[in-house]
Protein backbone atom coordinates (compact mmCIF):
# COMPACT_ATOMS: atom_id res chain seq x y z
CA UNK A 1 0.00 0.00 0.00
CA UNK A 2 2.94 2.54 1.28
CA UNK A 3 4.45 1.49 -2.50
CA UNK A 4 1.75 2.22 -4.34
CA UNK A 5 1.02 5.54 -2.08
CA UNK A 6 5.16 6.57 -2.74
CA UNK A 7 4.51 5.70 -6.59
CA UNK A 8 1.01 8.05 -7.22
CA UNK A 9 3.48 10.67 -5.37
CA UNK A 10 5.89 10.26 -7.51
CA UNK A 11 3.73 10.58 -10.69
CA UNK A 12 1.92 13.99 -9.44
CA UNK A 13 5.47 15.51 -8.50
CA UNK A 14 6.62 14.80 -12.15
CA UNK A 15 3.37 16.11 -13.50
CA UNK A 16 3.60 19.11 -11.45
CA UNK A 17 7.65 19.37 -12.09
CA UNK A 18 6.61 19.08 -16.23
CA UNK A 19 3.73 21.95 -16.13
CA UNK A 20 6.11 24.60 -14.03
CA UNK A 21 8.54 23.49 -16.51
CA UNK A 22 5.77 24.06 -19.46
CA UNK A 23 5.06 27.14 -17.63
CA UNK A 24 8.43 28.59 -17.48
CA UNK A 25 8.76 27.87 -20.96
CA UNK A 26 5.64 29.74 -21.73
CA UNK A 27 6.50 32.96 -19.75
CA UNK A 28 10.07 33.21 -21.54
CA UNK A 29 8.39 32.58 -25.17
CA UNK A 30 6.51 35.87 -23.66
CA UNK A 31 9.37 37.69 -22.36
CA UNK A 32 11.00 36.79 -26.07
CA UNK A 33 8.36 38.26 -27.87
CA UNK A 34 8.82 41.84 -25.76
CA UNK A 35 12.47 41.90 -26.81
CA UNK A 36 14.24 43.71 -29.31
CA UNK A 37 14.58 41.07 -31.66
CA UNK A 38 12.47 38.63 -30.09
CA UNK A 39 10.43 35.95 -31.87
CA UNK A 40 7.74 36.94 -34.41
CA UNK A 41 4.60 34.84 -33.51
CA UNK A 42 1.00 35.44 -32.27
CA UNK A 43 -0.80 38.23 -33.22
CA UNK A 44 -1.49 41.83 -32.15
CA UNK A 45 -4.31 44.11 -32.70
CA UNK A 46 -3.94 47.54 -34.72
CA UNK A 47 -6.43 50.70 -34.68
CA UNK A 48 -6.67 51.70 -38.13
CA UNK A 49 -8.85 54.27 -39.25
CA UNK A 50 -12.48 52.91 -41.16
CA UNK A 51 -15.29 54.67 -42.97
CA UNK A 52 -14.92 52.96 -46.54
CA UNK A 53 -13.75 49.74 -48.07
CA UNK A 54 -11.54 52.01 -49.83
CA UNK A 55 -9.47 53.58 -46.69
CA UNK A 56 -9.07 50.09 -45.44
CA UNK A 57 -7.83 48.66 -48.42
CA UNK A 58 -4.36 49.02 -47.83
CA UNK A 59 -4.69 47.79 -44.07
CA UNK A 60 -6.23 44.84 -45.04
CA UNK A 61 -3.30 44.07 -47.86
CA UNK A 62 -0.64 44.91 -45.39
CA UNK A 63 -2.38 42.25 -42.98
CA UNK A 64 -2.49 39.59 -45.69
CA UNK A 65 1.07 40.24 -47.09
CA UNK A 66 3.00 39.94 -43.43
CA UNK A 67 0.95 37.32 -42.16
CA UNK A 68 1.83 35.17 -45.55
CA UNK A 69 5.13 36.21 -44.95
CA UNK A 70 5.56 35.05 -41.05
CA UNK A 71 3.91 32.15 -40.13
CA UNK A 72 2.20 32.24 -36.98
CA UNK A 73 1.43 35.54 -36.99
CA UNK A 74 -1.82 36.89 -36.92
CA UNK A 75 -3.05 40.56 -37.39
CA UNK A 76 -6.40 41.46 -36.00
CA UNK A 77 -7.32 44.68 -37.37
CA UNK A 78 -10.08 47.27 -35.42
CA UNK A 79 -10.88 50.65 -37.26
CA UNK A 80 -11.83 53.79 -34.87
CA UNK A 81 -12.26 57.02 -36.13
CA UNK A 82 -9.50 59.34 -35.41
CA UNK A 83 -12.13 62.14 -34.75
CA UNK A 84 -12.35 60.97 -30.86
CA UNK A 85 -9.18 59.13 -30.94
CA UNK A 86 -7.06 59.95 -27.57
CA UNK A 87 -9.51 59.42 -25.62
CA UNK A 88 -11.14 56.60 -26.59
CA UNK A 89 -7.49 55.15 -27.01
CA UNK A 90 -6.66 55.73 -23.28
CA UNK A 91 -9.89 54.24 -22.34
CA UNK A 92 -9.17 51.04 -23.55
CA UNK A 93 -6.00 51.07 -22.11
CA UNK A 94 -7.60 51.16 -18.84
CA UNK A 95 -8.59 47.63 -19.83
CA UNK A 96 -6.17 44.60 -18.82
CA UNK A 97 -6.60 42.88 -22.07
CA UNK A 98 -9.15 44.01 -24.58
CA UNK A 99 -6.52 47.25 -26.22
CA UNK A 100 -4.86 48.18 -29.36
CA UNK A 101 -1.32 47.16 -29.68
CA UNK A 102 -1.15 49.23 -32.29
CA UNK A 103 -2.31 52.69 -33.13
CA UNK A 104 -3.22 55.31 -35.50
CA UNK A 105 -2.39 58.71 -34.11
CA UNK A 106 -2.56 62.53 -34.29
CA UNK A 107 1.32 63.53 -34.33
CA UNK A 108 0.69 65.77 -31.66
CA UNK A 109 -0.35 63.14 -29.29
CA UNK A 110 2.92 61.52 -29.66
CA UNK A 111 4.65 63.52 -27.01
CA UNK A 112 1.59 63.30 -24.61
CA UNK A 113 1.32 59.63 -24.95
CA UNK A 114 4.85 58.73 -24.21
CA UNK A 115 4.95 61.28 -21.46
CA UNK A 116 2.39 59.54 -19.43
CA UNK A 117 3.94 56.12 -20.00
CA UNK A 118 1.22 54.85 -22.38
CA UNK A 119 3.77 53.90 -25.70
CA UNK A 120 6.51 52.17 -26.33
CA UNK A 121 10.06 53.40 -27.29
CA UNK A 122 10.45 52.14 -30.39
CA UNK A 123 14.50 52.64 -30.74
CA UNK A 124 14.34 49.50 -28.79
CA UNK A 125 13.13 47.30 -31.41
CA UNK A 126 15.27 49.49 -34.21
CA UNK A 127 13.10 51.76 -35.67
CA UNK A 128 15.94 55.08 -35.57
CA UNK A 129 17.48 52.09 -38.40
CA UNK A 130 14.84 53.33 -40.85
CA UNK A 131 15.36 57.14 -40.05
CA UNK A 132 16.77 58.50 -43.40
CA UNK A 133 13.59 56.74 -45.48
CA UNK A 134 11.56 59.05 -43.98
CA UNK A 135 11.24 62.93 -45.49
CA UNK A 136 13.86 64.75 -43.17
CA UNK A 137 11.10 67.21 -42.01
CA UNK A 138 8.92 65.01 -40.34
CA UNK A 139 11.48 62.62 -38.19
CA UNK A 140 11.36 65.76 -35.16
CA UNK A 141 7.77 64.64 -34.74
CA UNK A 142 8.44 61.19 -33.58
CA UNK A 143 11.00 62.01 -30.73
CA UNK A 144 10.15 62.27 -26.92
CA UNK A 145 13.22 62.28 -24.46
CA UNK A 146 15.79 61.02 -27.28
CA UNK A 147 13.72 58.26 -28.19
CA UNK A 148 11.34 57.61 -31.44
CA UNK A 149 8.20 56.88 -29.82
CA UNK A 150 5.86 57.08 -33.54
CA UNK A 151 6.91 56.54 -37.66
CA UNK A 152 5.01 58.64 -39.62
CA UNK A 153 2.49 57.02 -41.78
CA UNK A 154 0.33 59.75 -43.56
CA UNK A 155 1.10 63.17 -44.39
CA UNK A 156 -0.50 66.75 -45.37
CA UNK A 157 0.51 70.58 -45.05
CA UNK A 158 -1.67 73.55 -45.36
CA UNK A 159 -0.55 75.72 -48.54
CA UNK A 160 -2.54 78.38 -50.42
CA UNK A 161 -4.90 78.19 -52.92
CA UNK A 162 -6.24 81.42 -55.17
CA UNK A 163 -8.73 82.22 -57.73
CA UNK A 164 -7.20 83.39 -60.38
CA UNK A 165 -10.75 84.65 -62.36
CA UNK A 166 -11.45 86.53 -59.25
CA UNK A 167 -8.27 88.19 -59.19
CA UNK A 168 -7.87 88.80 -62.69
CA UNK A 169 -11.11 90.20 -62.66
CA UNK A 170 -10.64 92.45 -59.75
CA UNK A 171 -6.80 93.69 -60.87
CA UNK A 172 -8.31 94.40 -64.51
CA UNK A 173 -5.77 91.96 -65.84
CA UNK A 174 -4.25 88.29 -66.21
CA UNK A 175 -3.23 87.91 -62.49
CA UNK A 176 0.57 85.64 -62.95
CA UNK A 177 3.18 84.86 -60.67
CA UNK A 178 4.59 88.52 -60.70
CA UNK A 179 1.53 89.82 -59.05
CA UNK A 180 1.76 86.72 -56.14
CA UNK A 181 2.22 89.08 -52.81
CA UNK A 182 5.71 89.15 -51.62
CA UNK A 183 4.82 90.49 -48.22
CA UNK A 184 1.53 91.53 -46.23
CA UNK A 185 1.74 95.36 -47.69
CA UNK A 186 1.22 93.49 -50.83
CA UNK A 187 -1.39 91.45 -49.41
CA UNK A 188 -3.61 94.45 -48.28
CA UNK A 189 -3.37 96.01 -51.48
CA UNK A 190 -4.85 93.07 -53.08
CA UNK A 191 -7.58 93.31 -50.49
CA UNK A 192 -7.76 96.83 -50.80
CA UNK A 193 -8.16 96.49 -54.77
CA UNK A 194 -11.10 93.91 -53.60
CA UNK A 195 -13.06 96.10 -51.92
CA UNK A 196 -13.01 98.67 -54.46
CA UNK A 197 -14.18 97.12 -57.13
CA UNK A 198 -17.09 95.75 -54.41
CA UNK A 199 -17.73 99.04 -54.19
CA UNK A 200 -17.82 99.61 -57.89
CA UNK A 201 -20.18 97.02 -58.56
CA UNK A 202 -22.80 97.32 -55.27
CA UNK A 203 -21.23 94.00 -54.63
CA UNK A 204 -22.30 93.37 -50.58
CA UNK A 205 -24.10 90.64 -48.55
CA UNK A 206 -23.62 87.23 -50.39
CA UNK A 207 -22.23 88.71 -53.33
CA UNK A 208 -19.18 90.69 -51.75
CA UNK A 209 -16.37 88.98 -52.27
CA UNK A 210 -13.30 88.66 -49.86
CA UNK A 211 -9.25 88.54 -50.28
CA UNK A 212 -9.48 85.75 -47.82
CA UNK A 213 -11.26 83.32 -45.53
CA UNK A 214 -9.93 83.13 -41.93
CA UNK A 215 -10.65 79.65 -39.99
CA UNK A 216 -12.76 81.12 -37.17
CA UNK A 217 -15.98 80.48 -35.83
CA UNK A 218 -17.86 77.06 -34.58
CA UNK A 219 -16.04 74.16 -35.83
CA UNK A 220 -13.01 75.05 -36.56
CA UNK A 221 -10.87 74.14 -33.80
CA UNK A 222 -7.67 72.55 -35.36
CA UNK A 223 -7.39 75.05 -38.72
CA UNK A 224 -7.69 77.93 -36.75
CA UNK A 225 -4.86 76.66 -34.03
CA UNK A 226 -2.81 76.16 -37.18
CA UNK A 227 -3.38 79.22 -38.84
CA UNK A 228 -2.35 81.37 -35.89
CA UNK A 229 0.94 79.11 -35.73
CA UNK A 230 1.83 79.33 -39.19
CA UNK A 231 0.90 83.43 -38.67
CA UNK A 232 3.35 83.25 -35.70
CA UNK A 233 6.11 81.23 -37.26
CA UNK A 234 5.85 83.25 -40.71
CA UNK A 235 6.44 86.34 -37.98
CA UNK A 236 9.31 84.66 -36.16
CA UNK A 237 7.71 83.92 -33.01
CA UNK A 238 6.87 80.18 -31.53
CA UNK A 239 3.79 78.90 -28.89
CA UNK A 240 6.00 76.99 -26.72
CA UNK A 241 9.87 76.68 -25.60
CA UNK A 242 11.96 73.98 -26.88
CA UNK A 243 11.40 70.99 -24.16
CA UNK A 244 7.32 72.17 -23.98
CA UNK A 245 7.64 73.14 -20.25
CA UNK A 246 6.61 76.97 -20.87
CA UNK A 247 4.19 78.98 -23.22
CA UNK A 248 5.77 81.52 -25.61
CA UNK A 249 3.04 83.25 -26.67
CA UNK A 250 2.94 86.88 -25.23
CA UNK A 251 5.93 87.72 -27.46
CA UNK A 252 6.56 90.79 -29.91
CA UNK A 253 6.29 88.42 -32.77
CA UNK A 254 3.07 86.62 -32.16
CA UNK A 255 1.67 90.07 -31.45
CA UNK A 256 2.82 91.16 -35.08
CA UNK A 257 0.88 87.91 -36.01
CA UNK A 258 -2.59 88.44 -34.02
CA UNK A 259 -2.42 92.29 -35.41
CA UNK A 260 -2.77 91.29 -38.81
CA UNK A 261 -5.19 88.71 -38.70
CA UNK A 262 -7.37 90.83 -36.45
CA UNK A 263 -6.42 93.60 -39.26
CA UNK A 264 -8.55 90.90 -41.63
CA UNK A 265 -11.36 91.37 -39.85
CA UNK A 266 -11.43 95.11 -39.18
CA UNK A 267 -11.02 95.90 -42.89
CA UNK A 268 -13.97 93.33 -43.46
CA UNK A 269 -11.29 91.13 -45.80
CA UNK A 270 -12.72 87.86 -44.52
CA UNK A 271 -16.21 86.86 -43.68
CA UNK A 272 -16.49 86.47 -39.47
CA UNK A 273 -16.06 82.55 -39.53
CA UNK A 274 -14.68 80.04 -41.88
CA UNK A 275 -16.40 79.74 -45.27
CA UNK A 276 -15.14 76.95 -47.79
CA UNK A 277 -18.20 77.54 -50.05
CA UNK A 278 -17.64 81.24 -50.59
CA UNK A 279 -14.27 80.18 -51.62
CA UNK A 280 -15.68 77.37 -54.19
CA UNK A 281 -18.25 79.67 -55.31
CA UNK A 282 -15.90 82.54 -56.50
CA UNK A 283 -16.02 84.42 -53.65
CA UNK A 284 -12.57 84.78 -52.22
CA UNK A 285 -9.59 84.91 -53.82
CA UNK A 286 -6.97 83.50 -51.27
CA UNK A 287 -7.59 80.41 -48.95
CA UNK A 288 -5.01 78.26 -46.80
CA UNK A 289 -5.80 74.17 -47.75
CA UNK A 290 -4.86 71.05 -48.05
CA UNK A 291 -4.68 68.73 -50.68
CA UNK A 292 -7.51 66.39 -49.58
CA UNK A 293 -9.31 69.18 -51.26
CA UNK A 294 -7.36 68.90 -54.35
CA UNK A 295 -10.11 67.01 -56.73
CA UNK A 296 -13.00 68.85 -55.39
CA UNK A 297 -11.33 72.01 -56.32
CA UNK A 298 -10.28 70.38 -59.87
CA UNK A 299 -13.95 69.37 -60.68
CA UNK A 300 -14.88 73.15 -59.39
CA UNK A 301 -12.67 75.24 -61.83
CA UNK A 302 -13.54 72.41 -64.71
CA UNK A 303 -16.98 73.48 -64.70
CA UNK A 304 -16.84 77.09 -63.90
CA UNK A 305 -13.12 78.04 -64.79
CA UNK A 306 -14.66 81.84 -66.00
CA UNK A 307 -15.78 81.97 -61.87
CA UNK A 308 -13.24 79.96 -60.00
CA UNK A 309 -10.17 79.10 -61.84
CA UNK A 310 -8.45 77.69 -58.79
CA UNK A 311 -4.35 77.37 -58.75
CA UNK A 312 -1.84 76.91 -55.88
CA UNK A 313 0.89 78.34 -54.38
CA UNK A 314 3.46 78.28 -51.14
CA UNK A 315 2.39 79.82 -48.39
CA UNK A 316 3.67 83.52 -48.49
CA UNK A 317 5.55 85.60 -46.68
CA UNK A 318 4.51 88.49 -43.85
CA UNK A 319 7.68 90.63 -44.95
CA UNK A 320 9.88 90.78 -47.80
CA UNK A 321 12.20 87.65 -47.92
CA UNK A 322 10.64 86.15 -44.13
CA UNK A 323 10.00 82.66 -43.38
CA UNK A 324 6.94 80.96 -45.32
CA UNK A 325 6.03 78.32 -43.15
CA UNK A 326 3.32 76.07 -43.70
CA UNK A 327 0.79 73.85 -40.98
CA UNK A 328 1.89 70.39 -40.80
CA UNK A 329 -0.79 67.42 -40.62
CA UNK A 330 0.35 64.44 -39.82
CA UNK A 331 -1.01 60.82 -38.78
CA UNK A 332 1.65 58.02 -37.12
CA UNK A 333 1.94 54.48 -35.79
CA UNK A 334 2.88 54.04 -31.96
CA UNK A 335 2.86 50.88 -30.21
CA UNK A 336 1.49 50.40 -26.64
CA UNK A 337 3.84 50.34 -24.13
CA UNK A 338 2.08 46.75 -21.85
CA UNK A 339 1.82 45.33 -25.32
CA UNK A 340 2.79 41.72 -24.90
CA UNK A 341 3.89 40.97 -27.82
CA UNK A 342 6.36 44.37 -28.97
CA UNK A 343 8.86 42.60 -31.09
CA UNK A 344 5.78 41.93 -33.27
CA UNK A 345 4.32 44.94 -32.97
CA UNK A 346 7.38 47.47 -33.55
CA UNK A 347 8.44 44.72 -36.69
CA UNK A 348 4.79 45.43 -38.34
CA UNK A 349 5.09 49.11 -37.52
CA UNK A 350 8.34 49.30 -39.33
CA UNK A 351 6.70 47.32 -42.38
CA UNK A 352 3.80 49.75 -42.77
CA UNK A 353 5.56 52.63 -42.61
CA UNK A 354 8.16 52.01 -44.71
CA UNK A 355 6.54 49.83 -47.82
CA UNK A 356 6.26 52.45 -50.47
CA UNK A 357 3.45 50.07 -52.12
CA UNK A 358 1.37 50.11 -49.07
CA UNK A 359 2.00 53.95 -47.81
CA UNK A 360 0.68 54.55 -51.30
CA UNK A 361 -2.35 52.80 -51.08
CA UNK A 362 -3.19 54.49 -48.21
CA UNK A 363 -2.48 57.67 -49.39
CA UNK A 364 -3.40 58.21 -53.15
CA UNK A 365 -6.99 57.59 -52.30
CA UNK A 366 -7.31 60.30 -49.55
CA UNK A 367 -5.14 62.59 -51.74
CA UNK A 368 -2.45 62.96 -48.51
CA UNK A 369 1.29 62.16 -49.03
CA UNK A 370 3.60 59.15 -48.27
CA UNK A 371 6.28 60.17 -45.54
CA UNK A 372 9.27 58.22 -47.00
CA UNK A 373 11.15 59.89 -49.51
CA UNK A 374 10.82 56.63 -52.39
CA UNK A 375 6.96 56.58 -52.44
CA UNK A 376 6.76 60.67 -52.58
CA UNK A 377 8.98 60.55 -55.60
CA UNK A 378 5.80 58.38 -57.27
CA UNK A 379 4.30 59.62 -60.43
CA UNK A 380 0.81 59.98 -58.56
CA UNK A 381 2.79 63.15 -56.95
CA UNK A 382 4.46 64.32 -60.27
CA UNK A 383 2.12 66.84 -61.04
CA UNK A 384 2.20 70.75 -61.22
CA UNK A 385 -0.49 71.33 -58.27
CA UNK A 386 1.01 68.64 -55.84
CA UNK A 387 4.93 69.86 -56.46
CA UNK A 388 3.18 72.95 -54.41
CA UNK A 389 2.40 70.46 -51.56
CA UNK A 390 5.82 68.65 -51.79
CA UNK A 391 7.70 71.97 -51.76
CA UNK A 392 5.63 73.06 -48.76
CA UNK A 393 6.37 69.97 -46.67
CA UNK A 394 9.64 70.89 -46.63
CA UNK A 395 9.11 74.00 -44.88
CA UNK A 396 6.80 73.54 -41.69
CA UNK A 397 5.85 74.23 -38.69
CA UNK A 398 4.16 71.35 -36.42
CA UNK A 399 2.15 71.46 -33.65
CA UNK A 400 3.99 71.14 -30.49
CA UNK A 401 3.47 67.72 -29.01
CA UNK A 402 2.67 69.04 -25.25
CA UNK A 403 0.97 66.91 -23.11
CA UNK A 404 -1.44 70.48 -23.20
CA UNK A 405 -2.03 70.70 -26.86
CA UNK A 406 -5.98 70.01 -26.53
CA UNK A 407 -6.41 73.22 -24.11
CA UNK A 408 -3.47 75.46 -26.00
CA UNK A 409 -5.81 74.23 -29.63
CA UNK A 410 -9.33 75.61 -27.54
CA UNK A 411 -7.36 78.62 -27.12
CA UNK A 412 -5.81 79.90 -30.16
CA UNK A 413 -9.58 79.05 -31.77
CA UNK A 414 -11.50 80.93 -29.68
CA UNK A 415 -8.67 83.80 -29.82
CA UNK A 416 -8.61 83.54 -33.30
CA UNK A 417 -12.64 84.39 -33.48
CA UNK A 418 -12.18 86.84 -31.24
CA UNK A 419 -9.58 88.55 -33.58
CA UNK A 420 -11.68 88.19 -36.51
CA UNK A 421 -15.04 89.26 -34.99
CA UNK A 422 -13.99 92.23 -33.31
CA UNK A 423 -14.46 90.57 -30.18
CA UNK A 424 -13.10 92.90 -26.78
CA UNK A 425 -10.70 90.52 -26.40
CA UNK A 426 -9.68 90.12 -29.71
CA UNK A 427 -7.00 92.66 -29.47
CA UNK A 428 -2.99 91.21 -29.17
CA UNK A 429 -2.39 92.00 -25.30
CA UNK A 430 -4.56 89.46 -25.02
CA UNK A 431 -1.88 86.87 -25.44
CA UNK A 432 -1.03 88.02 -22.13
CA UNK A 433 -3.58 86.96 -20.37
CA UNK A 434 -3.38 83.52 -23.20
CA UNK A 435 0.42 82.45 -21.96
CA UNK A 436 -0.68 82.66 -17.70
CA UNK A 437 -3.61 80.65 -18.45
CA UNK A 438 -1.65 77.72 -20.40
CA UNK A 439 0.83 77.43 -18.45
CA UNK A 440 -1.17 77.22 -15.28
CA UNK A 441 -2.75 73.78 -17.23
CA UNK A 442 0.81 73.47 -17.83
CA UNK A 443 1.83 73.36 -13.98
CA UNK A 444 -1.27 71.66 -13.82
CA UNK A 445 -0.05 68.57 -15.78
CA UNK A 446 3.10 68.30 -13.85
CA UNK A 447 1.59 68.02 -10.72
CA UNK A 448 -0.50 65.04 -11.83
Amino acid sequence: MKKKILSLLLVVALIATACLALAACNDNNDDDKNKPGGELKGSVKIWWPGGSPTIEAAINKAKAEYEAAHEGVTIDIATQSTADFYSSYTMALMNKDNFPDIAYVDHVFVQRLAYDGLIGNLSDYGADEVKDKFIDSLWSTTQFNGGTYALPMSANVLTVAYNKALLTKVLGKEFTDADMPKNWTEYMAIGKKIEEYNTANNLTGNNKLYLTTVPAGTGNESMGAMFFMSYAARSGGRLMNDNLTAMELATEQNKSAAAKIKQLGDLGYTPTSFSESKFETGKVAFIEMGPWKLIDYSRISASQKDICDIRYTNVFPLSSGGQTQGALGLYSLVMTKKTKNAALAADFIKYLTTSDEIQLAHNTVQNLMPTTKTAIANEYYQTAEWSVFINQLNNIVARPGSAAWPAIQRSLAEYVTQLVTGDKNGVPDQLDAIEIQLNEALEDLEDE
